[in-house]
């Protein structure tokens, strides 16, 4: 039988109420419905089995960031996900709410297509040890954590030297990603479908320093060269301090994140809604 999951934003009354007209939708067509906790107690009903590995797909209710923590989530058990937006600008989130039972609908009739993603394995290494190892869509940002000071990075792809970048961080990031905050920090937009990873810096001492787009055929290794007060931030999510001396290591990952979306619906439609270009 088959089994919807439902998660959504924890401290949104919008989307916890969304959630239980979704919730109440779905238990009226017959069909099993496995929630967030949170989602349970607003609801008031029972808590169920685990979303995140019994749901034949999950409807998100939230923003990107909502979005990227149920990727992270359910990515090992290859659940695809219908982003629902509810955010501010909502690049992932492409189903308004609008929209969601006709999306329900076309789910139930096999008529929305299933969207892989391309993601990143990230690796810290310290000392010869691996000490984090994280997924990311979107993207990993070495930033400051404070003070807006400048530091020092040597980035190499494969065996080969790439450059030695002296900035204020560096994001490096997924197609997926390119319309966060790379697209922010001036770097390109590229189709998802683009086997590729982007480098950007962030403010670069040298305005020659630009965004490199390498196959993602390549190994990145990123090394810190100081560490005063440095941070790498994986999707958004999840931060971690680093020390001089540190290496990430960056490669494509087998793993694939699956998205659910209308046929009718193709990447630069969003791109034009979400950035106001202009229409024929």
């Amino acid at each position: 039988m088959m089994a919807i999951g439902i998660a959504c934003k924890e401290n949104s009354s919008d989307a916890l109420d969304l959630a239980s007209r979704v919730y109440s939708w779905i238990v009226d067509k017959g069909i099993d419905c496995l929630l967030e906790d949170h989602i349970a107690d607003h609801i008031q009903t029972a808590r169920t089995a685990d979303l995140w590995t019994g749901s034949e797909f999950i409807v998100v209710l939230g923003g990107d960031g909502t979005l990227l923590r149920s990727i992270r989530m359910s990515t090992p058990s290859e659940i695809p996900i219908l982003g629902v937006h509810m955010g501010f600008l909502g690049f992932l989130t492409e189903i308004t709410q609008d929209e969601v039972y006709d999306a329900l609908e076309a789910i139930l009739n096999n008529e929305l297509i299933r969207e892989e993603r391309a993601m990143l394995e990230v690796s810290l290494i310290r000392d010869g040890e691996t000490i984090a190892c994280q997924l990311v869509l979107n993207d990993l940002v070495i930033t400051k954590a404070a003070l807006a000071r400048i530091f020092d990075i040597e980035v190499w792809t494969d065996s080969t030297f790439i450059t030695r970048y002296r900035a204020d961080g560096l994001i490096v990031s997924t197609p997926t990603g390119s319309t966060a905050y790379n697209l922010a920090a001036g770097g390109p937009i590229l189709h998802p479908a683009v086997r590729a990873v982007i480098m950007t810096p962030i403010c670069p001492h040298m305005l020659s320093n630009r965004s490199i787009v390498l196959p993602d055929s390549q190994e990145g290794t990123i090394i810190i060269k100081d560490a005063d007060d440095i941070y790498l931030t994986l999707d958004g999510q999840q931060g971690h301090p680093l020390q001089a001396g540190d290496k990430l290591k960056v490669k494509s990952s087998t793993e694939k994140a699956i998205m659910l979306r209308f046929p009718q619906r193709d990447f630069f439609q969003v791109l034009r809604s979400k950035l106001k270009w202009q229409e024929r």
